[in-house]
């Protein structure tokens, strides 16, 4: 019986989804070496990334357990599961995710990890200790140095004393050097109005709204870049919002997402005083819930490019949701890139046809009713235990059995550059 070239089979498994992988792992020991391959890897997270396929819901909340659901079922079928993960207890906070590697620690911060919930594979960063964590803002960013093939997790620290910054350190770990050092961080008149928004990640990009009190009221948040790879910050102007509205930072909220490979921002306007992601300062007792009058989502086509924001549509007719609305964030767009998944107030979760104005309420299964913060991420089989190279396909995965591999050695020579 004629064999397929190794090449021919490659391409074909590397567009099964990551689950399917690991089941086909045991059909021979041929397929299971040539799956563990770095290059591979590589391969069949390029053929995800290219697809926008194998992708999956994430559901974090301070109050239960994480759990995650294939997002491109038919008939919006979305059954959640609980995901496990090797913090020690079940209660999660979700960073970031990048190619199919998510980053996540207890809710004091202390134990981070960076985990491949499919390939189970982990990484406990070394611990760093918040001094006043009721009082402190910690935010991270994670995100993939292509240049380095480095996975990098940014840390902001910032503390408060008499309403005004009084600490401001800023560190980033590495993956390949398995440490932290402090850089240059964000210059001490600014800080960050939302203590649980952590970074965005658009290609090598960290993106964080942040606040001065320099600025005048019409230009008080600022986005804050991080490229990954330079490990340098720099400040982008927010998308315009509606003069005619109340322009106090407490009359407005800006939840930043990636979309299809671009940087959005849902601004949300509210009649009063938000009662959520507030600086630890606040006196949370005059606090009250306030109605939400209008979302407004915004896309930056070109990065850096302050001219480039482009408003994708308004929400102001709420009739579809449920009473007393509060917050609306995206979450992903639609496979055919139509409608757009958005989260209402941690607990509806909906397809939104901007042309039609009309909202398609999902009801997730296998969920407690509670509140949840919504993410995604792709299915990939990157391992965290063992370096892998786009450039050269060389890896520290070691080859036990020869004879199984030796159609693989013409397959190993040629490198797969991942594209972001």
């Amino acid at each position: 019986m004629a064999t397929f070239p190794t090449e021919i089979i490659a391409e074909i498994l590397s567009r099964l989804p990551v689950k399917s992988l690991l089941r086909i792992k045991c059909v021979c020991k041929s397929w299971s070496s040539l799956i563990k391959t770095p290059n591979f890897i590589l391969l069949q997270l390029n053929q995800t990334l290219i697809s926008n396929s194998d992708r999956h819901l994430l559901k974090s909340s301070a109050d239960a357990s994480f759990y995650s659901a294939e997002l491109d079922l038919p008939h919006n079928h979305l059954s959640f599961t609980k995901l496990n993960h090797p913090l020690q207890f079940d209660e999660v906070e979700l960073f970031g995710c990048c190619n199919g590697v998510i980053c996540i620690s207890d809710y004091d911060k202390i134990d981070v990890f960076l985990h491949n919930p499919f390939t189970k594979s982990h990484r406990k960063l070394p611990m760093k200790r918040t001094p006043n964590p009721r009082k402190d803002v910690v935010l991270f960013g994670f995100g993939y140095d292509r240049n380095n093939d480095d996975y990098k997790v940014l840390r902001i620290h910032q503390g408060y004393s008499c309403r005004k910054c009084c600490y401001n350190e800023t560190s980033l770990y590495s993956l390949n050097n398995h440490s932290w050092k402090t850089i240059q961080g964000l210059p001490n008149s600014y800080y960050l109005p939302y203590a649980d928004s952590h970074g965005v990640l658009v290609g090598e990009g960290l993106y964080f709204v942040v606040s001065s009190d320099e600025l005048d009221l019409q230009l008080r948040k600022r986005i804050a870049r991080f490229d990954v790879r330079t490990e340098c910050f720099s400040l982008l102007d927010c998308p315009n919002h509606d003069d005619k509205c109340k322009t106090n930072w407490d009359y407005l909220e800006f939840h930043m997402r990636e979309l299809g490979g671009e940087l959005s921002v849902m601004v949300i306007y509210l009649t009063k005083l938000s009662s959520h992601m507030l600086l630890p300062y606040v006196d949370e007792d005059n606090v009250r819930n306030r109605v939400l009058e209008r979302a407004d989502l915004w896309v930056m086509k070109e990065c850096g490019n302050k001219n480039s924001w482009v408003k994708l549509f308004a929400i102001s007719e709420l009739t579809s949701f449920s009473t007393s609305v509060t917050s609306i964030k995206p979450v992903v767009y639609s496979k055919d890139g139509r409608r757009v998944l958005i989260e209402i107030d941690c607990l509806e979760l909906g397809w939104y046809d901007w042309e039609s104005k009309k909202f398609e309420k999902l009801t997730p299964r296998g969920l407690p009713n509670t509140y949840y913060d919504t993410s995604y991420m792709l299915g990939s089989l990157v391992s965290l235990e063992y370096k892998v190279h786009p450039e050269t396909g060389t890896g520290a995965l070691p080859r036990k059995n020869k004879k199984n591999n030796e159609d693989l050695d013409n397959f190993l020579s040629v490198g797969f550059k991942l594209r972001l």
